[in-house]
């Protein structure tokens, strides 16, 4: 049976967890302005594994829920369900967990956009080397000699 502690203790290993992707997240947003593509990839790595921790930490605390007699009670409800004794730590808990959550969205959100542009300028760049090599190739065949005996 999951007790009160046992879930704060989850939901400050999830918010945890965020600040770790949210810094993924920033590192992938400079390896992206940088145009570091492995380090792009490393980041990339990086937060498959962050995320499939947020999914076991999901289906912990969906059954933590049940357990508790909470099932569809939303973060911002959670501390008028709590026992009086504990309700400041509830909330202070669920606070850091949205505002975590928050900072984790904005810091993905700009390394999305970095991306979606540095990937234009890439696609760009590689249309400009393939018109390059194509011309390169025509001018290579109207230049040549064709010696025959």
């Amino acid at each position: 049976m999951a007790s009160w502690q046992d879930y704060l203790k989850l939901l400050r290993n999830l918010s945890k967890t965020l600040g770790q992707l949210t810094q993924v997240e920033r590192d992938k947003n400079a390896a992206a302005a940088a145009g570091d593509l492995a380090g792009v990839e490393e980041c990339m790595k990086r937060e498959q594994v962050l995320s499939l921790s947020l999914r076991g930490y999901d289906q912990k605390r969906d059954a933590m829920l049940a357990a508790l007699g909470l099932k569809g009670v939303t973060l911002r409800e959670l501390a008028n369900h709590s026992p009086e004794e504990l309700r400041l730590e509830v909330k202070g808990v669920a606070e850091e967990l949205r505002r975590q959550y928050e900072i984790f969205q904005s810091a993905s959100k700009a390394a999305r956009n970095t991306l979606e542009l540095n990937l234009r300028a890439i696609e760009r760049v590689q249309a400009v080397r393939a018109g390059d090599a194509a011309q390169a190739e025509e001018q290579r065949k109207n230049h040549q000699t064709d010696f025959r005996a």
